[in-house]
């Protein structure tokens, strides 16, 4: 209950400390802002897949004109994050290490976390034990699941506690952890114990990064680590992952592909990745995006 309030709390006081900034700036530049930050994060996300991007293709990915795309890489270059060339950019940071914070997450392509949410909503029936994992997608399945009737919800997630510490039907158990505070995700040594007495009947896993030949990976090694718990205390176990997490790799391997029974992603996801999770005798629900 105390770390339910200390979570309410702090976001209460982040979202203060955001309506002062915004009272400052001219009027109109509140949208700009956000716009300025969303696409930041997409020219990173783009440059942690393919190490170089030119200035006119990121014009056309986010639909900006050439003088907004050259402002985002100044700014971009000012933090480290690249370094411009002729025309383009280069990144200096490393693919498999790259985190973006938990607020952003929430943000970025929410209309395809959605839909994966309710495809895998009816995975989850009356009467189950379920682990839900702190990730932003799997948020949105807690959010769909907070009027069911019988069901046990563990998880690391303080977004998930708070979601649901209202809801009647369902019991809520948190694994307490040290909380990673960029990525709002509960992790360690009390994370691990709590893990290693546990049996569900299955678990939802977010995933940041899957290569079918390779296998799912994440950035981090505590998360990686958390994840394989996770997937080893569940008879079933479901991984949502929306089309732009394919193809890739991260610094911490956590599983190969086989290890999960049932994979949730979205109509925007290259044929090519479903047909190979299939051939591998993996159950590949598609969710509809437009």
């Amino acid at each position: 209950q105390c770390l339910i309030h200390w979570i309410i709390n702090d976001r209460k006081r982040s979202a203060m400390r955001y309506n002062s900034s915004i009272c400052h700036l001219p009027k109109g530049e509140t949208t700009f802002a956000m716009l300025a930050e969303e696409r930041r994060f997409r020219i990173r996300e783009i440059l942690s897949l393919r190490r170089t991007v030119a200035a006119a293709e990121l014009c056309e990915m986010l639909g900006a004109t050439a003088v907004t795309i050259r402002r985002d890489l100044a700014a971009l270059e000012a933090q480290g994050m690249l370094v411009r060339s002729h025309g383009g950019a280069t990144s200096r940071m490393s693919s498999t290490n790259f985190q973006p914070a938990y607020e952003m997450l929430l943000r970025t392509h929410s209309e395809e976390k959605e839909a994966i949410a309710r495809q895998a909503e009816h995975l989850i029936v009356d009467g189950d034990t379920v682990f839900l994992e702190s990730s932003t997608t799997v948020f949105e399945l807690a959010c769909l699941l907070s009027q069911r009737n019988r069901v046990t919800v563990v998880t690391n997630s303080p977004s998930i506690v708070c979601e649901l510490q209202q809801s009647s039907g369902i019991t809520v158990l948190c694994t307490g952890g040290d909380l990673q505070k960029d990525t709002f995700y509960l992790a360690g040594e009390w994370a691990r114990h709590a893990l290693s007495e546990i049996r569900v009947d299955k678990a939802v896993i977010g995933v940041s990064a899957i290569d079918p030949a390779y296998g799912i990976s994440t950035s981090r090694q505590a998360e990686a680590q958390i994840k394989k718990m996770i997937l080893k205390s569940a008879k079933t176990r479901i991984a949502l992952a929306d089309h732009t997490k394919f193809g890739t790799q991260g610094f911490a391997f956590v599983c190969p592909v086989n290890d999960i029974d049932v994979l949730v992603t979205d109509s925007k996801t290259d044929p090519k990745y479903i047909e190979q999770l299939r051939d591998a005798k993996i159950e590949v629900l598609v969710a509809d995006v437009k």
